[in-house]
């Protein structure tokens, strides 16, 4: 394993792995299959990252988000991985040219949405391209009785069908054993070997309060329990949450909508979930 400590060190800057990364990394590096149960924050996306950089060829992540994939390919360009993502707001020629990086073997890691990866001609590509392994991130998706549930991810199956010697790695933060079996049983992941970390967060906390002028009862709490913290206020609607973003700055507080547009003035150097 030293030489993914190497690479958790030099590419994504962190000093060891935390609790079941290094089983799990080791495993997959090996070419077994995985499920991986994390809880948000817990440092998922490094189990199938670092074993794609082991081994030889690109690592195909399946994603349903294409401002997730951004985010990740955007991360991982900045670390100095070869990365790219295959979407619908790829231009023909933008494709082709991934497509041939592909090919070629230029590239690392290369995500895609079910409904991208499924074509006939991004499976006709990956038939010719050098595979280190499959990871299919948000994993839940598979579930029908999921509120997230994407039909594409029950196609899934079809890289085991096809790619059988290709290892896959399934994550999740969001699966209850009833879930668990499910993805096991949708995605032929049988012989997989089923990582469960703990989900006790003992750094977050709810609480309930009556509704009484909100916006008073947020500027309140901001003030009094989060004076300097930096925080995320959720609302139910993109209109709410421009709204109560320009009501925060007329209060004094800086803050912005999550609009492409909106950037933060200053971003500190850290990172979350290793």
């Amino acid at each position: 394993m030293d030489g993914a400590r190497r690479i958790l060190r030099e590419v994504f800057g962190y000093a060891g792995f935390r609790g079941q990364q290094e089983a799990i990394v080791g495993h997959v590096a090996a070419g077994g299959d995985a499920l991986v149960l994390m809880p948000t924050g817990g440092g998922k996306s490094l189990c199938y990252q670092i074993p794609a950089l082991l081994r030889p060829g690109t690592g195909v992540v399946v994603s349903p988000l294409i401002a997730l994939m951004r985010d990740q390919v955007g991360a991982l360009q900045q670390a100095g991985v070869a990365a790219a993502c295959l979407n619908s707001t790829l231009t023909a020629a933008e494709a082709r040219r991934i497509e041939a990086e592909l090919l070629a073997g230029g590239l690392d890691l290369l995500y895609a949405a079910p409904e991208r990866l499924l074509g006939a001609r991004t499976l006709e590509v990956l038939d010719r391209a050098p595979l280190a392994l499959f990871a299919i991130d948000e994993a839940h998706c598979v579930s029908q009785w999921g509120h997230d549930f994407r039909p594409e991810y029950l196609k899934l199956s079809v890289l085991h069908e096809r790619f059988p010697q290709v290892p896959r790695i399934a994550v999740t933060a969001t699966a209850d054993p009833p879930t668990r079996r499910e993805i096991v049983e949708r995605l032929g992941l049988g012989q997989a070997r089923i990582f469960v970390s703990g989900f006790d967060r003992p750094n977050i906390r709810y609480r309930v309060v009556p509704k009484d002028n909100p916006r008073e009862q947020l500027l309140r709490f901001l003030a009094t329990e989060h004076p300097r913290d930096a925080g995320i206020v959720y609302c139910l609607s993109r209109r709410r949450v421009d709204e109560t973003a320009a009501w925060l700055r007329q209060h004094g507080r800086e803050a912005c909508p999550t609009t492409p547009a909106c950037r933060p003035r200053t971003a500190p150097a850290t990172r979350s979930g290793s």
